[in-house]
């Protein structure tokens, strides 16, 4: 019994001391904003200077010298993801008394090329440019700085708002292969998709196109397409073939 009173009792000691050191922050005021960026971010997209002004409206709604008991930290965070540049955002209080800024911001896995005759009025989407991000959204460019990503066209982005069905995640794991290689990296300068999602690679150097096919099987045509570079093109030259095709099973096709 007196185990029992004493475990209540205990409880409620630790409850009156957390509501106290609650109340405590929460009567402190904001002594200044520490902003802390994506480290594994490959493109800087945003400065500490960029983040402070979309939390303050570049100043406008200031919340340094403000009571904490009046900052309204979730509302704060949703005003920073109205970036879509941004992925993820948490806003806190530090037990010094300055607000912390934390953001995770989007990683662009390709470029989209405008259609140039797209209409004004629509929202955002495929066909208006962009970047493609890992998680399948389409975000504005960046106005800072300029992510070095392969170019995306064709059918496939007619009319899309995002990548997240089975086809378009398909496409992005290729992306984000093609993204992780060097070799293919620096090769490929653009991806066009088809309405049927197969693949159309135009390469930085040389005359030809690759046919890719449906971005399946991905490891075993790249070791397909190494060959056609290591031995077809140093023997026929680079300006020999229009078109190399790997989208065929154990086959490497040169037109």
């Amino acid at each position: 019994m007196k185990r029992w009173v004493w475990g209540v009792l205990g409880c409620f000691l630790v409850g009156t001391i957390f509501l106290f050191v609650e109340m405590q922050q929460k009567s402190k005021r904001c002594k200044g904003i520490i902003v802390k960026l994506d480290e594994t971010a490959e493109y800087p997209f945003f400065t500490e200077q960029d983040i402070e002004n979309l939390l303050t409206l570049k100043g406008v709604d200031a919340v340094v010298g403000m009571s904490f008991s009046k900052i309204n930290l979730k509302g704060l965070e949703k005003r920073v993801l109205k970036n879509r540049l941004i992925n993820k955002c948490e806003v806190f209080r530090d037990l010094s008394g300055n607000l912390v800024v934390s953001i995770d911001q989007q990683h662009p896995v390709g470029r989209l090329i405008p259609n140039a005759t797209l209409s004004k009025e629509q929202s955002l989407s495929a066909s208006q440019g962009g970047y493609l991000t890992e998680s399948g959204e389409i975000v504005p460019l960046s106005a800072r700085f300029a992510a070095r990503t392969v170019l995306i066209s064709g059918d496939f982005f007619d009319k899309t708002q995002n990548l997240k069905t089975v086809k378009g995640q398909h496409l992005i794991v290729f992306l984000k292969n093609l993204q992780q290689n060097p070799f293919w990296k620096a090769q490929v300068a653009e991806v066009i998709v088809d309405k049927d999602s197969e693949l159309t690679l135009v390469p930085q150097v040389g005359q030809h196109q690759i046919d890719f096919g449906l971005p399946d099987d991905i490891e075993i045509k790249f070791k397909k397409l190494k060959i056609f570079y290591k031995t077809i093109l140093p023997l026929k030259g680079w300006n020999k073939y229009k078109r190399v095709s790997v989208k065929f099973k154990n086959q490497i096709v040169c037109e």
